[in-house]
């Protein structure tokens, strides 16, 4: 395994390929569904209800108390795009979108970072603008890189690339994480503190799951 993760993380249009099949979790507006049209990928939607303007050709399934209503292992490629800030429960979350991801298959997430909590909103709500972490009354956690790395090692999938970035404004935090092929999170998520533990990706996962390949 190696130590080193990127500090840059890809875009989502970077990692949409032909012949691939995303899965993108929180699907409102179906913002993925022109380029995936585009290169020829499967696109399959996520959300508590359908939106409107899905075409013929791409699919739709639920989510209902953190479960989604696919099999294992269909996606290749797995989105959860400002998504997780709003969940209750995010490391079973992540799980199971670990497990609708096919092994070595990767999951792409973005989420408000801890620096978006500390902006201050706007003095006129009438503005109806988004300025602090805190205007959106459905969040419940902004996330930093290290929350994020944790979040992956205790799922038992290997945090590829993480970083910062803003997004459309608010700062932000993205990380791009692959899923071994033989998966050992399958039962539940691990806590994940690494107080003492060396510095690394190898030590960290070692502390966790035992001998890294």
């Amino acid at each position: 395994m190696e130590n080193e993760i990127q500090k840059v993380a890809p875009s989502i249009s970077s990692l949409i390929h032909a012949a691939i099949t995303v899965v993108d979790c929180g699907c409102y507006g179906w913002r993925l569904l022109e380029q995936c049209q585009a290169v020829g990928a499967n696109l399959i939607g996520v959300d508590e209800s359908e939106p409107p303007g899905r075409p013929p050709w791409a699919s739709f399934a639920t989510i209902k108390n953190e479960k989604i209503s696919v099999p294992d292992g269909i996606g290749d490629l797995v989105v959860a795009s400002h998504v997780l800030e709003h969940i209750q429960s995010p490391a079973s979350f992540f799980l199971e979108l670990t497990r609708i991801t096919r092994p070595e298959g990767m999951i792409w997430v973005e989420s408000p970072s801890e620096l978006s909590a500390l902006k201050n909103g706007s003095d006129d709500p009438q503005d109806h603008s988004f300025e602090s972490f805190w205007d959106d009354p459905t969040h419940i956690r902004p996330w930093t890189p290290g929350a994020l790395y944790r979040l992956a090692i205790g799922c038992g999938v290997v945090p590829k690339a993480i970083g910062r970035v803003e997004s459309d404004g608010i700062p932000s935090v993205r990380m791009l994480a692959q899923k071994p092929k033989f998966w050992l999170g399958r039962d539940k998520p691990r806590y994940v503190g690494l107080r003492c533990v060396a510095p690394a990706l190898k030590s960290a996962w070692e502390h966790v799951w035992g001998e890294s390949d």
